[in-house]
């Protein structure tokens, strides 16, 4: 049971995501997950102790929208 990068996403599917999840849509590692969040580089993270979870639809709005003017190698 093989997991696909699905961003429409589907009706049973959480509201949350983890950022494994998120690591896989964006092809880099959890580890650049964490450190884009801590720049203010990723939107919709919510910590949860020490795990980060991500709003779909806030990361699927800002993957939309592109990365016009805001690259995230240019910081």
């Amino acid at each position: 049971m093989g997991r696909g990068v699905d961003m429409q996403g589907s009706p049973q599917e959480s509201p949350l995501m983890t950022a494994e999840q998120l690591a896989g849509w964006l092809h880099c590692s959890r580890r650049a997950v964490y450190d884009r969040v801590y720049r203010g580089q990723l939107p919709g993270a919510i910590r949860v102790g020490r795990r980060l979870y991500f709003r779909r639809e806030v990361v699927l709005a800002f993957l939309r929208e592109g990365t016009e003017g805001r690259s995230w190698r240019s910081q």
